[in-house]
């Protein structure tokens, strides 16, 4: 008998990515915007995204700086 495929969808992905990214040392105010947007945002692929995305990216992290006022970085340099 075959066994079903694994069935994984986007957020399933973006967890696994996030909790690497935590694992890692990613900045906590990235992970958020990964969670939030379901992408990630870098200097590589930001000539593929739309303007709407980046603007979506560039809200999650200051939402993440909002809620988090004593980060010692201050700023979302994204």
């Amino acid at each position: 008998m075959i066994e079903d495929e694994p069935k994984t969808g986007p957020a399933d992905v973006s967890r696994t990515l996030t909790d690497a990214m935590e694992r890692a040392g990613v900045h906590p105010a990235y992970v958020y915007a990964v969670r939030a947007c379901g992408f990630v945002y870098t200097q590589e692929n930001a000539h593929t995204l739309t303007a709407d995305q980046r603007s979506r990216w560039d809200a999650a992290l200051d939402r993440w700086f909002l809620d988090h006022p004593d980060d010692p970085e201050g700023t979302t340099g994204g």
